[in-house]
């Protein structure tokens, strides 16, 4: 055997190379026993079933049923068993969205129940699995009787498990669920991430226990009681070393008053809830300075009032106004009636401007946006770090904000590299002069490569593409909505943006080159996440 064999630091760098490929683990496995072990080690690392333990034992111990559900069709021998202990210990993560890379070919694999039971009976979980740090439970049981099986989840807890994420089946008793959560300070007291969804009219209460998790950093629950909010909150806030808090809001919302929780470490929110109100009572319950980045979204449209008052309560909340780097907003509704009209005037946007640092801002699709140039002249001046702005809109958005404001905000934050706004381009553009009243371009702006104008009207007198191109040297993605009514006039706005994009096109010497016309990789539709 080499020397160099003889470090664990160069067989790791190494098999760095071919970790990739569960074909070049094996084979380097089977090279000598050197390598086995750390080869053997990445290759069952992560798993995204139980399916290949059991297919690591002989072929005729198992068999593959119609529903794709592996079972025992004889009893393996003690030494066959010794050989699934060992690959298990191997194990680390359990992830139902992992890649199984000793099973590639057949990831919908699962074992049946009788097949789970037979092993748990021989190998206790937490016994089989001794290294395990990331558990997602469905990994284990996505099968139809899960419920009758959720108990078994607490097997599975261990000092070593950092991070856990299960769904609490419809039929589980609430207090089988709060015990549960009540046994993780003992059981599990080294969990840094925690992930809870309950099923459809499964609620429960979220433990003061959490307290009791001195690592917990990132809590995500699917299913909290708004009407819950005040008791929810006091018992979270008992994690103090909590940065990332995601919530599913359900139930009506009302403010019960009283002084605000801090949440002092909380730097990600992430809230989706029926209507907008149930977040925003959220926040009126919080104060998080530290909040760096917010997500929000619902799934009924929000009246501008119910927007305002958002807004508010986010100005509110976040008390330290430099803290605050990244806004999201998400209607997910379906938007089946084109005549609800959601007017949203750049007041109800205003208070955002205390947030002196803010890098991204993404409004997608709360309603009809008619801002005008003074509130656009003023996020220059408010954000001068932005780097992505978009006030996308599945509804008409009135062009009163000017293509001469737009790029003068582009031209001043040095940083914008995305910009979503529908804007009036069709009067002549006004461009700096110099002291002899000479028209001069704006500043050189080289971060801008993404620009969506919506349903920005266009003239030729505004000269689009000629600022466009010599201002923005690195515009590599132009684009516009398609029309959402069939009106005349809209075709019309249509036609003009086209003409604009061809004209483009022609200036960076691209007439055979459609790269730049579509931006699928940025669809307004995935910024909630």
């Amino acid at each position: 055997m080499h020397r160099a064999l003889e470090s664990e630091d160069i067989i790791y760098a190494v098999l760095e190379h071919v970790k990739s490929s569960a074909k070049d683990l094996v084979n380097v496995a089977m090279t000598c026993s050197t390598l086995a072990g750390p080869a053997l080690d990445i290759l069952w690392s992560e798993q995204s079933s139980l399916a290949p333990l059991i297919m690591c034992l002989p072929q005729d111990t198992w068999e593959v049923a119609e529903d794709q559900t592996i079972d025992i069709s004889r009893e393996p021998a003690p030494t066959e068993w010794e050989r699934l202990r060992m690959n298990a210990s191997r194990v680390r993560r359990l992830l139902i969205h992992g890649f199984s890379s000793v099973l590639p070919t057949k990831p919908h694999l699962s074992l049946s129940g009788r097949a789970l039971q037979r092993i748990f009976e021989r190998f206790p979980p937490a016994t089989l699995f001794p290294n395990l740090c990331v558990l997602d439970f469905r990994a284990v049981f996505d099968l139809p009787e899960c419920s009758s099986k959720f108990l078994l989840l607490r097997q599975f807890m261990s000092p070593g498990l950092e991070v856990l994420m299960f769904d609490v089946p419809g039929g589980v008793p609430t207090y089988e669920v709060e015990q549960l959560l009540d046994a993780l300070p003992a059981e599990a007291y080294g969990l840094r991430q925690l992930s809870i969804s309950a099923g459809r009219g499964t609620t429960f209460t979220v433990p003061p226990s959490f307290g009791k998790l001195p690592k917990l950093i990132t809590l995500t629950i699917h299913g909290v009681d708004v009407c819950l909010t005040r008791q929810t909150i006091t018992n979270i806030q008992q994690a103090q070393c909590l940065q990332t808090l995601t919530l599913a809001l359900h139930g009506t919302s009302y403010d019960a008053g009283g002084m605000p929780f801090e949440l002092h470490n909380l730097k990600y929110l992430c809230l989706f809830g029926g209507s907008l109100s149930q977040s925003t009572h959220f926040l009126r319950q919080i104060i998080a300075r530290q909040l760096s980045y917010v997500n929000i979204a619902y799934s009924e449209p929000a009246s501008p009032t119910e927007i305002a008052a958002f807004m508010e309560s986010l100005s509110t909340s976040c008390q330290t106004f430099g803290s605050l780097k990244q806004i999201c907003m998400f209607d997910a509704s379906h938007v089946d009636n084109n005549e609800l009209v959601i007017p949203l005037p750049s007041e109800i946007f205003r208070p955002l401007l205390k947030f002196s640092n803010l890098l991204s801002v993404k409004f997608i699709g709360i309603g009809n946006y008619n801002l005008d140039d003074r509130f656009i002249d003023d996020v220059a001046v408010a954000w001068p770090d932005i780097q992505e702005l978009k006030f996308a809109s599945r509804r008409c958005s009135s062009c009163t904000v000017t293509f001469t404001a737009m790029m003068s905000l582009a031209s001043r934050c040095r940083s914008l590299h995305t910009l979503h706004l529908t804007l009036d381009a069709t009067q002549p553009t006004t461009a700096p002069r110099a002291p002899d009243g000479t028209e001069e371009l704006w500043p050189m702006q080289t971060a801008l490569h993404k620009l969506h104008l919506g349903e920005s009207e266009v003239s030729y007198c505004a000269r689009v593409p000629y600022f466009l191109t010599e201002v923005f040297p690195n515009l590599s993605k132009f684009k516009w909505y398609d029309s959402l009514r069939d009106s005349d006039y809209d075709l019309f706005v249509q036609s003009a943006l086209e003409e604009v994009w061809q004209q483009l096109k022609v200036l960076w010497n691209l007439a055979d080159d459609d790269s730049g016309e579509e931006w699928e990789e940025d669809s307004d539709d995935d910024d909630w996440r």
